[in-house]
């Protein structure tokens, strides 16, 4: 299983949007709203339906319709763990009436070491490194003594775990860790809206934090999009580094490698 090398391509390239496949339930008006420390059980819930019957998931978590629980709590705990660092921020879209129940979430990480990156630091350096690391470390004993006690995350194929992380290594290196002018970036983590929410501009308000923030700090940002996602990306200003390629053709005929540069910035990246 590998990336590719680069594999640049022009949006122009792109064939026509993939068709809506639900329409939307509802029309109630969204709110956007940063998420508080201990919502990840949300994240959980959303990101284990949405991606149940992706090819992906189905050769990570080859046994997740009969460990379910452990199939999203895996979710839950990835999206916790990243929820404990200062530099992580973490929204839900969630409609007006039902403030407590998202449909949708992003999770991005501010990357580098420039201005912005270390005043996120020293902002956190009283609140999280104090308090806020303590409570990490009590929801690490908590979560490895639950998966000790039931045997590990039975819901995954180890082996096919262990083979995924070195290819997503193997990008992080390729597209961004080798790369001055990229150092310096937010990059998305996860961005998840459930099917059923599709077509209400969700993703694109969501995407519109972050990219918000990447604009007035002059940095990029960066993120791995499936197949379906990646007409939205474009959508809000992200273009096409590489394509994914691997033995399972987990991205179908599209999603990979994406990156958009803050307003003002003069793309080099990608050919025109």
């Amino acid at each position: 299983m590998s990336l590719p090398k680069d594999d640049i391509q022009s949006p122009l390239q792109f064939k026509n949007p993939p068709l809506r496949r639900t329409q939307p339930t509802s029309q109630e008006p969204i709110l956007i709203r940063r998420a508080r420390l201990f919502e990840s059980y949300h994240i959980g819930r959303i990101a284990a339906r949405t991606y149940f019957n992706t090819p992906l998931t189905k050769y990570l978590s080859p046994y997740r319709e009969k460990y379910y629980g452990d199939y999203e709590f895996g979710f839950q705990t990835r999206a916790q763990a990243r929820m404990f660092s200062p530099r992580n921020i973490t929204y839900f879209a969630c409609e007006k009436s039902r403030p407590e129940e998202p449909v949708g979430y992003m999770q991005f990480v501010r990357m580098g070491d420039d201005e912005f990156a270390n005043k996120l630091d020293r902002e956190g350096a009283v609140t999280w490194w104090v308090w806020v690391m303590m409570l990490s470390w009590v929801w690490g004993v908590y979560v490895r003594t639950k998966l000790w006690w039931v045997g590990g995350n039975r819901s995954e194929d180890p082996e096919a775990v262990k083979k995924f992380k070195a290819m997503t290594e193997e990008g992080d290196e390729l597209y961004w860790q080798g790369r001055e002018d990229r150092r310096n970036r937010w990059h998305a983590q996860s961005v998840v809206v459930l099917e059923e929410h599709h077509g209400r501009g969700i993703g694109k308000r969501l995407m519109a934090e972050v990219c918000g923030r990447a604009d007035s700090e002059g940095v990029v940002t960066g993120l791995e999009a499936s197949a379906s996602g990646e007409w939205m990306y474009r959508s809000v200003g992200f273009e096409l580094l590489a394509r994914f390629k691997d033995e399972h053709n987990f991205g179908g005929d599209g999603g990979g490698v994406m990156i958009r540069h803050p307003k003002g910035h003069k793309n080099v990246d990608v050919k025109q």
